[in-house]
């Protein structure tokens, strides 16, 4: 293994992997800040040899495109005890590569990709948008712009290295709904049944035939997009079933894969948050399996838009669940929020988030006053 896969500014994705939007963008990862190139506009191949990054990171710098892993590195007592990305690759790929890879910023080989290859899904959660949530497209009226041609030769790429591939990463919208995935999968598992998969899930159908293509694979993560219970559930994650939802997260934890929660905290889950986290805990899940980061995006949905008397209380709220020590990555969730609440910058707008919530109830015939009366209660 390359000493430099344990330098704090380096990563390995730049090297080995990307992620693909479905708008076509690439990114060298989900919490990257850059684009650096869409497939609409140039090939796959030429984006890749073209990456600022690794001439940054070979250089000792610290490219601000990866901000977002720093950040939750930041306050670590140790480089490897964190639940950023860049270590989670370093631990998954860091013995699967040429070790001479990092020699050059010219390299390249393909072990890694995140792809996303539209925004279909049969979802509107709140935060979200037409970019990645195709009932967000049709209610708002917006077309997310697909060149058939130019993903064909995307998969053409993906395909012809396909035997390389170490590690997957299948999200969306929603990646139990999209046919391309079984077609990827089901070459994939052929080529080598010993990759990794992770799925980034609202778990809304199982029965689908990606969901039989990836039960092939020994080793399966499955990341459960969710941050509420009940009736907080049905309103934040929009056409959505919470009755249907417990019984597919029974169904996949039958399979004994891994299961991890993949959650977001907002103004509309600050409280409520921790008792979903209560929840999950009394059905057998392990303080391992809860990743928690605030949400950045919409501003107008920012847990800082509370009052300043809310705010504080929130504050006290978490740390005492951080004085708790639940350990694990729950606690590395908990501070990491933490670290969001004390250290950002933020212009706090309560009446930004009460319009945010006015136009989307009438949209959707709904009534977040009746769901979130904490977000219209003056106290």
């Amino acid at each position: 293994m390359s000493r430099k896969v344990l330098d704090k500014n380096f990563c390995i994705i730049p090297w080995t992997g990307f992620e693909l939007e479905p708008n076509g963008n690439v990114k060298n990862c989900i919490i990257s800040k850059d684009i650096i190139g869409n497939i609409h506009k140039n090939n796959i191949e030429d984006i890749l040899s073209n990456n600022p990054v690794r001439k940054e990171m070979l250089e000792g710098k610290y490219p601000s495109n990866c901000d977002g892993c720093y950040l939750q590195e930041k306050h670590r007592v140790t480089n490897f005890d964190s639940i950023s990305s860049r270590l989670y690759y370093a631990k998954e790929l860091a013995n699967k590569i040429p070790k001479n890879l990092f020699d050059s910023k010219d390299n390249f080989v393909l072990k890694h990709v995140d792809l996303r290859w539209s925004n279909s899904c049969n979802q509107a959660c709140t935060y979200c948008s037409p970019e990645y949530s195709s009932k967000w497209a049709s209610e708002l009226g917006v077309k997310i712009p697909k060149d058939k041609a130019k993903t064909s030769k995307l998969k053409k790429y993906v395909y012809e290295n396909i035997n390389n591939l170490e590690n997957v990463y299948l999200a969306g919208g929603e990646p139990l709904l999209m046919k391309e995935n079984k077609e990827f999968l089901d070459l994939l598992y052929k080529a080598n049944p010993n990759c990794t998969i992770r799925v980034n899930t609202n778990l809304s159908k199982t029965q689908t035939g990606v969901m039989d293509s990836i039960c092939k694979f020994k080793d399966v993560h499955w990341i459960v997009s969710m941050e509420s219970i009940e009736r907080e559930y049905e309103y934040i994650r929009h056409h959505g079933s919470w009755k249907d939802f417990l019984v597919n997260l029974e169904y996949i934890k039958s399979l004994d894969h891994k299961i991890t929660f993949n959650m977001l905290y907002f103004i509309l889950n600050y409280h409520s948050i921790f008792k979903t986290v209560e929840y999950l805990q009394n059905l057998g899940y392990h303080n391992n399996s809860f990743v928690i980061g605030p949400l950045f995006k919409p501003f107008s949905l920012s847990v800082l838009n509370l009052p300043n008397n809310k705010l504080e209380k929130a504050k006290r709220e978490l740390q005492s669940h951080i004085d708790a020590k639940p350990g694990f990555l729950l606690q590395n969730s908990y501070e990491n929020i933490q670290q969001y609440l004390t250290e950002t910058q933020f212009h706090a707008n309560i009446q930004l988030t009460k319009d945010t919530l006015k136009n989307m109830d009438l949209r959707r015939n709904v009534d977040s006053r009746k769901v979130f009366p904490k977000i219209y209660n003056e106290e």
